[in-house]
C-alpha cells in the first residue's frame, strides 16, 4: 500500500476512535512501528493529530479550517477541469501571481513547461513540485504555515510591493451574490488583496460548492474581478449579476473569446 493511501486510512481511524496506538496500526497495516511513526509525524506536521507516547490523538479543527491534504482530495475532477480552463486563458508570457490553494495548484501542470512565464507565489507546494520544470518561479518569502503549505506574514506583504503582475489567479472560501468574494483567514485575505492591487487582471477560480455562501472576511467586490472560472454553469441570476459587473464567466462547454 502506498504511503498516501495508508495515511488517509490512518486518519479515518483516528477520526473514528479519537486516538490510536503505534502497535495497533502496525498490526493492522502490516508495517513496522517506525513506518507508522513516520506516518503519524506527517499527520502531526499537517495539523491533524498530536502525537503521544506510543500513539496519537485527534486534534479537533475549528469550523472552516481544513488542512491542505484534506482539501487536496476534495472535488479533484472539478479542480483539474478548472485548472485546464484557467490555463487556457493565461498569457503565453509574462508575470502571473498565484495563491497557495489546491484549486490554483491544479492549473500549474498546464503551464509548467512554458519558460516565458514567471510565477510569483506564496505556495510551498508549487515551489516543491515544479522546481525542475521550465517555468520560472519566484517565492514571496515569509513564515511557513504548515496547515496550508503557504508562506504568510509581513514579509510576504512587503515583498509584494516590489512586483507588478500581468494577471493573478486566486481561489476563495466563498462567493455571495450581492456582497462579493470571501476568505476565512485574515492573513490570506490581506495577501490576496495586495496581489489584486498589483495585477492588471484578476482571475478567481471557484467550484460550484462555494456559491451562495459567506465567510469571515469580505475580500473583494466583483468590480475588481475580470474572470470567474468555475466547474458548472451558474444560474442566470449569477451570470446576470457578474456580467453587470463586467466579470466574464468561464465554465466547461462555453467558448471564451
Amino acid at each position: 500500500m502506498a504511503q498516501k493511501d495508508r495515511v488517509f486510512q490512518i486518519l479515518d481511524l483516528i477520526r473514528a476512535k479519537q486516538k490510536v496506538s503505534v502497535s495497533e496500526l502496525s498490526a493492522k497495516f502490516g508495517v513496522t512501528g517506525e513506518t507508522i511513526r513516520r506516518d503519524l509525524e506527517r499527520l502531526e506536521r499537517e495539523g491533524y493529530v498530536a502525537r503521544t507516547y506510543g500513539g496519537a490523538v485527534l486534534i479537533q479543527q475549528p469550523p472552516g479550517h481544513v488542512n491542505y491534504t484534506e482539501r487536496a482530495v476534495q472535488n479533484v475532477e472539478a479542480k483539474i477541469e478548472m485548472g485546464e480552463l484557467t490555463a487556457s486563458i493565461l498569457p503565453s508570457s509574462g508575470a502571473i501571481g498565484c495563491d497557495a490553494s489546491t484549486t490554483v495548484l491544479s492549473m500549474i501542470p498546464y503551464i509548467k513547461d512554458n519558460p516565458g512565464i514567471t510565477l510569483l507565489t506564496n505556495s510551498i507546494r508549487i515551489l516543491n513540485d515544479f522546481m525542475y520544470d521550465k517555468i520560472r518561479i519566484i517565492s514571496t518569502g515569509g513564515n511557513l504555515r504548515s496547515r496550508t503549505q503557504s508562506l504568510q506574514g509581513e514579509a510576504v506583504n512587503r515583498s509584494m510591493e516590489d512586483y507588478f503582475l500581468d494577471v493573478c489567479v486566486l481561489s476563495c472560501r466563498s462567493l455571495d451574490l450581492e456582497n462579493g468574494i470571501y476568505e476565512g483567514d485574515e492573513e490570506e485575505a490581506y495577501f490576496k488583496n495586495i496581489m489584486v492591487e498589483h495585477s492588471r487582471r484578476v482571475i478567481i477560480v471557484a467550484d460550484h460548492t462555494k456559491f451562495n455562501k459567506t465567510s469571515l472576511i469580505r475580500t473583494l467586490p466583483y468590480e475588481k474581478v475580470d474572470v470567474l472560472v468555475t466547474d458548472r454553469k451558474p444560474s442566470d441570476e449569477w451570470i446576470n449579476r457578474l456580467e453587470a459587473q463586467n466579470v466574464r464567466v468561464l465554465y466547461p462547454g462555453i467558448s471564451f473569446s
